[in-house]
């Protein structure tokens, strides 16, 4: 990931969430906002050594970073993201609902376990997250929540089952969610991004022709990096994109058309 440097400060006193955080899309998303001015509450799982790296190179660019660890799916983590946003910057602006885990398997091979694991990050932690902030966030008159979908939300993948359920509902979530909160000057919206080089494809990338075979799907003929996620989250949290609700912006090199 090329490094991100401070740029002009659209989000200057804002406080951030940012779910799954540690490295990947999330870290992008975390140091784009910090690169633009925003405090951030980072979150992360289990790889606290990682978090502490992105939470310095939060702090790098002048502004504050928050850890806060666990699964979203543990039933005091969402609790606890508004009140480190609240207690740490007295205010919480964007939460941005990046943790997400992939389980893969076909229908016939599915396990019961890994459906409920996926559900319970997915798609309970999601929905949990944003109650968590949406109190403060109509208290405040304002608000952003920007939910992570996939391209595999939006067109099923076979051996995906149980993640392109969670990204599919997602979408639906997000849409429920824009049509309550619009009144109360909360904007909802989703990304879905497509093929990205991360950690949670790797080991898929990792064998023979599977790289190729995506490049060759996507019209533009390369992968996504994680900045290109970065980049739409911050168009859809910023006053650039006022008057977008309820949608969602596909970052996939026109693999889903």
């Amino acid at each position: 990931m090329s490094e991100r440097k401070a740029t002009r400060q659209r989000f200057e006193g804002q406080a951030v969430i940012v779910t799954g955080a540690s490295r990947g899309i999330g870290k992008a998303i975390a140091l784009a906002f910090a690169a633009e001015g925003a405090d951030i509450v980072l979150n992360y799982g289990s790889n606290e050594e990682a978090a502490r790296r992105a939470a310095t190179e939060v702090e790098a660019l002048g502004r504050k970073c928050v850890l806060v660890p666990g699964s979203v799916a543990s039933p005091d983590v969402p609790d606890q993201l508004r009140e480190a946003a609240l207690e740490g910057f007295g205010r919480v602006d964007v939460l941005v609902n990046n943790a997400g885990i992939s389980r893969d398997g076909h229908l016939m091979m599915l396990q019961p376990a890994a459906w409920r694991e996926t559900m319970d990050v997915n798609l309970h932690g999601t929905l949990a997250c944003c109650q968590a902030v949406i109190p403060a966030m109509k208290q405040q008159g304002h608000g952003i929540i920007i939910n992570m979908s996939s391209s595999a939300g939006l067109r099923g993948r076979a051996g995906q089952v149980p993640y392109a359920a969670t990204k599919g509902a997602l979408i639906g979530l997000t849409q429920t969610l824009a049509a309550e909160l619009g009144p109360h000057g909360i904007r909802v919206n989703c990304v879905a991004p497509g093929f990205v080089e991360t950690d949670m494809v790797a080991g898929l990338m990792g064998r023979p022709g599977v790289r190729e075979g995506f490049i060759q799907a996507t019209p533009i003929r390369r992968l996504g990096t994680v900045e290109d996620v970065a980049n739409a989250t911050l168009f859809l949290a910023s006053p650039e994109s006022a008057y977008v609700v309820g949608d969602v912006l596909r970052v996939n090199g026109g693999l889903v058309m």
